[in-house]
């Protein structure tokens, strides 16, 4: 006999390409005389399946499975983007009443233990929107290999395969360790710790070693002396997009913060204090930064002045890079029409204004160093990141013979080893040739 059918729902736009939580009784059935087609569990590159969507298809192991769970998958990706493979399916519950958007589904997780609403409300709060955000989307990918989670242990040789899979598609070892870290969060358990798991994760790291970049990804000498030169000076005739690029790149130098920490920044008056000898900055109190921590959160940003008196025309020169200088041109000119007490707000479009995100922010610090090159008609260096103005701002002030104390407390590193690691750049130059030249100079003249 066919099998019966509803007909086919409606697409509706907003829900990920989901059916309705539940589907009312309809006034007609269809039957269906095809059969099943084994390729119907494939998607396309657009994520479209390829084969009849009014044939019956029987559910895979992990719908059936997370459906008996009453957990309702909903797209955490655009819906327009491809799907990599690795996703593999992702059929969503008609009869789920929690969506997995990392609240409602971690939600779902502790009200199944006992746990009361504020209780859950408070246990929500423990991470970062984005850390959640990505966890959801390692719970889909583990969940539409694996199937259900619910109420099971942790399934140690799933897990391994889980990671092997994404060994093999080149992921790197830091990334495997957020899905041990998201895993862990999903089994409440320590998956960090078991020996398989551990032993896992140094094979990966053995088998990839990291290859650290040590020179200087751009030439710092060079961006700062073009910051003293037109566009970016005369302050007072350069537009608001120029002055904006060089306040956010010496905010950037001279504090080494993450361009988190740098949006975060408020410009009201107890978190911005404009004295004699410095700016101090501080983020905003609701701002959770990286590391969640009383000395992360409370860590102020002392912003020297430079040259603040020039006498001559060398003082007047370096004068220009005083960063005091510049932000305070910066508020001048956007108070008049800020809608956010950020201190780097947009100044274009329908976001002027606002606040800018921290894409637009590190954008900022990228189109200056590259301005800075293209002025003096050289070319941008490749890969230029945001980022990089950490460990170019730290080295040259280890160079400087600034202590790793200031320098730790600066960038708001715990431990010297973060910068060593991670961060420290060779700034030796022709220094670093001594040791060759004296062994090559020991030769003698037949």
């Amino acid at each position: 006999m066919s099998l019966v059918l509803f007909p086919k729902p409606q697409r509706q736009s907003g829900g990920g390409g989901c059916p309705p939580n539940s589907l009312a009784l309809q006034n007609s059935l269809r039957l269906s005389p095809v059969e099943l087609d084994p390729d119907c569990s494939k998607e396309d590159s657009g994520g479209q399946s390829s084969c009849n969507s009014d044939s019956a298809v029987l559910a895979q192991e992990a719908v059936v499975s997370l459906a008996e769970e009453n957990v309702h998958f909903s797209t955490v990706d655009s819906p327009r983007a491809p799907r990599p493979p690795f996703t593999g399916s992702n059929s969503p519950s008609t009869s789920g009443q929690f969506t997995l958007d990392g609240v409602g589904f971690e939600g779902s997780l502790l009200k199944k233990k006992g746990f009361s609403d504020g209780l859950i409300n408070t246990l929500l709060k423990s991470r970062k929107n984005s850390t959640t955000n990505i966890y959801v989307r390692i719970w889909r990918k583990f969940m539409s290999v694996s199937g259900s989670v619910m109420g099971q242990k942790a399934n140690i040789p799933k897990i391994l395969e889980f990671l092997q899979r994404g060994l093999e598609m080149g992921l790197a070892t830091s990334t495997l360790r957020v899905q041990v870290s998201a895993l862990g969060a999903l089994y409440n358990c320590g998956l960090a710790k078991n020996y398989w798991i551990a032993r896992f994760i140094k094979a990966a790291a053995r088998s990839r070693p990291i290859v650290k970049e040590r020179l200087a990804p751009w030439d710092l000498n060079l961006v700062l002396s073009a910051l003293t030169e037109p566009p970016f000076e005369p302050l007072e005739s350069a537009s608001i997009k120029i002055l904006s690029l060089k306040t956010a790149l010496l905010v950037a130098l001279t504090s080494a913060r993450r361009v988190s920490d740098l949006q975060a920044l408020s410009r009201l008056t107890p978190y911005m204090q404009i004295r004699e000898d410095r700016v101090v900055l501080r983020t905003d109190p609701l701002y959770l930064p990286k590391v969640v921590s009383k000395f992360h959160r409370l860590q102020e940003i002392n912003l020297p002045t430079f040259c603040p008196n020039p006498k001559n025309p060398k003082e007047l020169k370096l004068h220009t890079l005083d960063v005091k200088r510049c932000l305070l041109k910066y508020i001048s000119l956007t108070d008049p029409w800020k809608k956010d007490n950020s201190l780097f707000i947009s100044y274009q479009g329908v976001r002027k204004g606002f606040r800018v995100s921290k894409n637009t922010l590190g954008r900022w610090i990228r189109e200056a160093i590259s301005l800075a090159y293209s002025a003096g008609g050289l070319q941008v260096p490749e890969g230029v990141r945001a980022h990089s103005t950490r460990a170019m701002a730290t080295s040259w002030a280890e160079r400087s013979e600034v202590s790793i104390e200031d320098i730790c407390k600066a960038a708001t590193w715990s431990s010297p080893t973060t910068f060593f690691n991670h961060y420290r750049l060779d700034l030796g130059g022709s220094s670093d040739l001594t040791f060759g030249r004296r062994v090559l100079e020991a030769v003698v003249p037949p």
